[in-house]
């Protein structure tokens, strides 16, 4: 199994979280109720001269489906370990003489390294953020 294909891919996560799909917040309005008195031509009936005003009723916990920063980080670390994991088996199966496949060992040695130097740079960038939040005047 490759533990790359363990790790979602951006689509996955855009394709999770409705809130930055195209047309998701326009379609969630043309199903409720205040917008049923559209006419044809797209127009709102006026009231005395006043617009109606559309109030979306659902709650933040409702609106989000996808999973939380927390959750994804988590996840990534998860994978990351996975990785490592992997490469360690492929490693000690080569040394043992349960394989002979150096190639194999190599690439999940590399892929476990990128992928930790990568988790290492997110974490300084996050770190780095937070510091300089934490310098700005409110």
């Amino acid at each position: 199994m490759n533990a790359i294909s363990s790790l979602p891919s951006l689509t996955d996560l855009i394709n999770q979280n409705p809130n930055l799909q195209p047309n998701v917040q326009a379609n969630r309005f043309v199903q409720s109720s205040e917008l049923s008195q559209i006419n044809k031509l797209g127009n709102i009936p006026q009231t005395n001269g006043v617009e109606p005003v559309i109030i979306d009723k659902t709650s933040p916990t409702e609106r989000v489906t996808a999973p939380g920063f927390a959750q994804m980080f988590e996840d990534f670390i998860k994978g990351v370990d996975q990785k490592k994991k992997i490469s360690a088996k492929e490693t000690q199966d080569l040394i043992l003489g349960r394989s002979d496949n150096i190639h194999e060992a190599v690439v999940k040695s590399q892929e476990a390294g990128v992928a930790f130097n990568l988790m290492i740079e997110v974490r300084n960038k996050l770190v780095d953020s937070y510091k300089e939040l934490m310098r700005m005047q409110v």
